[in-house]
């Protein structure tokens, strides 16, 4: 098995275990956060602030983008997962876009 399809293996685990483990949301929550952060359509607030937020430059979040999660969400636990389910969408999308970049290049001619 090649690395890259370990890698891709270690994603799609890392994927199923944050969308659809057992957690403090809905399963159908995060798996609408995780797609808003990877451009999907817009969600309820405030999950679509801090999904965008997220994707778009994470070091821009700000204090009341997670209060409003905290209060919406119900707890600081249920907070963290919407926003790791954020982060982890972004990263994979980035990640796959970085892979696809990489496979144009091999295809490039010598």
């Amino acid at each position: 098995m090649s690395t890259q399809s370990d890698h891709a293996s270690l994603a799609n685990s890392l994927k199923q275990r944050v969308l659809d483990g057992p957690g403090e949301t809905d399963v159908a929550l995060r798996r609408r956060v995780a797609e808003r952060a990877t451009g999907g359509p817009p969600i309820e607030p405030p999950f679509d602030d801090l999904a965008r937020q997220i994707a778009e430059a994470a070091y821009r979040t700000t204090d009341a983008h997670i209060a409003a999660v905290v209060t919406a969400a119900g707890s600081e636990k249920a907070a963290f997962e919407v926003i790791a389910v954020a982060a982890t969408g972004a990263g994979l999308l980035r990640w796959q876009q970085a892979l696809n970049v990489l496979s144009e290049c091999d295809d490039a001619p010598a």
